[in-house]
């Protein structure tokens, strides 16, 4: 029998290009530090190139997806990648699964990426809707 426990969410925090990856208790909230180090590493031409906004989003919380019943029993891995925008309130919209391992890790990341909240974007001081971006959600057995 498998431990819940024992269970840990691997989630690579990718925004198009990003490579942070944060390790948590599936569900539980994750530190948005890695996160937006790797965002302000990219800098902010790659997220506001062609004048889009001059200060980038920021993660201001986040949880990690839950791990699918089913592939919990089976012992199952694998990764969703979801496409999402980040609106002038800073919350997640038009998220859309892009690929996934397996329906029900790409609905789990659907899931938690919905309720992730940003500080949006700014134009000359005024919040702008920014994206698409890309996070990638490894669902992984530690």
């Amino acid at each position: 029998m498998v431990r819940p426990t024992r269970l840990v969410l691997v989630a690579s925090v990718l925004i198009l290009a990003g490579c942070s990856t944060l390790v948590t208790p599936a569900g539980q909230s994750v530190s948005t530090d890695a996160y937006n180090r790797e965002m302000s590493r990219q800098g902010t031409q790659y997220y506001c190139g062609d004048g889009k906004c001059d200060r980038p989003p920021r993660l201001l919380s986040a949880a990690a997806p839950l791990y699918p019943p089913a592939a919990l029993r089976a012992g199952q891995s694998g990764e969703a990648s979801v496409l999402f925008e980040i609106d002038e309130q800073g919350a997640v919209t038009n998220a859309t699964l892009e690929t996934a391992t397996a329906p029900e890790f790409g609905e789990a990341a659907l899931r938690a990426i919905r309720l992730w909240k940003y500080q949006p974007a700014t134009l000359g001081g005024k919040p702008v809707r920014v994206g698409p971006s890309r996070q990638k959600i490894p669902f992984e057995w530690r």
